[in-house]
């Protein structure tokens, strides 16, 4: 079997990519996974993951879901990151990326070990184990040599890091927090981006996602219950902590068919304090009602999305501004969706992690017609699933944001 290192690489190539990211000060790592061998490889060279991506080595090498940011230089003391490669125990090769000058150094002696390049530059933890304002612990860990030879895997998220741990991979970072080194944070300083959750002033219950664009989903139920009740959504500008959004549109969720209803337009304005608090008032047109929104940031939303987490058959309804109807469908590990209504809306489509944030971005086309409001259209948004219910609730406007349709249900 071929190895994942890049054979055609050159050092002009390598010199090639780290010159065009120098006018960026972060890149994103990309993991892949080999199910044969039981292996993750992560890269953030452009040219490597455009070759993956396009299925080198017979496609073995899959897209995990999850990526993390690294920096592409010595920002703020961020140390260079050695990677290495080694065919030592063929078949398998592995890859192999650390920050610490004598790890590196201690490797670099090893005949089984072949240096490679400085893969990217990554922080490390203070002296009590923790990571800086503005970053994220990274984990490493060892499979322990399992299946015969070695293999690390890196991850920012906590849920992957207890998973791996119970499946007997071993941790390789502090002791008291676990972190290996620190990673930049994947919400942009400043800005009103991430997850927040809290309640109306009319005692609804609300999430709202605001991406790093200022794309925003506020999820709104009914008054003093837990059933969706609609989806403000629309585009936002937020600086100095003040949020504005000249294009909110108040969409409804119906729980039946052709009980009619329309988007309505709405303004949404307020203020924020950037990964704490969101102080929101949202109105419809001129003398129609207004509510306030008090939320709080969740910081789960800096987790990165997981496909093998979300992935499994639902029932649950789908629908637009004017009715909706039961749907059973299915999401796969490989971020394929698909799924029909008894009217014979048929749809497929494609899910995938909306950067390193717990978020999916998503894509829908209706293959028969039917009853699909969207008639053969493709229509996209974002689609979120909430892990301790096992619910996914997906989003996606059309039509000149004069309606929406909505997928919502609950893992069988």
């Amino acid at each position: 079997m071929t190895p994942v290192r890049m054979v055609l690489r050159s050092a002009f190539v390598v010199s090639l990519a780290f010159a065009s990211w120098a006018a960026a000060q972060t890149q994103t790592a990309v993991e892949y996974y080999y199910a044969a061998w039981n292996y993750y490889f992560v890269t953030a060279f452009p040219d490597e993951i455009a070759v993956l991506d396009a299925g080198a080595f017979g496609g073995v090498w899959k897209r995990t879901g999850q990526t993390f940011e690294v920096w592409t230089g010595p920002t703020n003391g961020a140390l260079p990151t050695c990677r290495f490669f080694t065919i030592t125990f063929a078949p398998k090769s592995s890859h192999f990326y650390t920050p610490y000058a004598a790890e590196c150094a201690a490797v670099k002696n090893n005949p089984n070990w072949q240096f490679e390049s400085i893969a990217f530059y990554l922080q490390l933890p203070d002296a009590n184990g923790n990571c800086p304002p503005g970053t994220v612990i990274l984990y490493r860990l060892y499979n322990n040599g399992m299946g015969g030879a070695p293999n690390h895997r890196f991850t920012i998220s906590l849920a992957t890091f207890n998973q791996m741990q119970s499946q007997g991979w071993i941790f390789e970072g502090d002791a008291r927090t676990g972190a290996f080194a620190c990673v930049p944070a994947t919400v942009i300083p400043g800005t009103a981006e991430g997850q927040w959750r809290g309640t109306t002033s009319t005692n609804e219950t609300a999430l709202g996602i605001v991406l790093d664009d200022g794309t925003y989903y506020i999820l709104y139920s009914q008054p003093g219950s837990s059933l969706d009740a609609g989806v403000v959504q629309g585009s936002s500008v937020a600086a100095n902590g003040e949020l504005t959004s000249p294009d909110a549109v108040d969409f409804p969720i119906q729980l039946a068919e052709g009980v009619g209803g329309n988007a309505i337009p709405a303004t949404v304005s307020g203020s924020y304090v950037p990964r704490v608090s969101l102080q929101l008032t949202i109105g419809e047109p001129p003398g129609g009602d207004s509510r306030t929104l008090s939320a709080s940031y969740d910081a789960t939303y800096e987790q990165p999305a997981s496909l093998a987490a979300a992935a499994g058959t639902y029932t649950g309804e789908a629908g637009h501004v004017a009715g909706a109807g039961p749907i059973t469908f299915t999401l796969d590990a490989s971020g394929n969706i698909s799924g029909t209504d008894p009217a014979s809306c048929i749809f497929k489509g494609t899910v995938t992690p909306h950067k390193s944030v717990n978020v999916f971005d998503w894509s829908v086309t209706a293959t028969v017609a039917g009853s699909c409001p969207f008639a053969k259209a493709t229509v996209s948004g974002i689609l979120y699933y909430d892990e301790p219910n096992q619910r996914i609730h997906g989003f996606a406007p059309f039509g000149g944001r004069t309606d929406h349709w909505y997928l919502i249900g609950t893992k069988q």
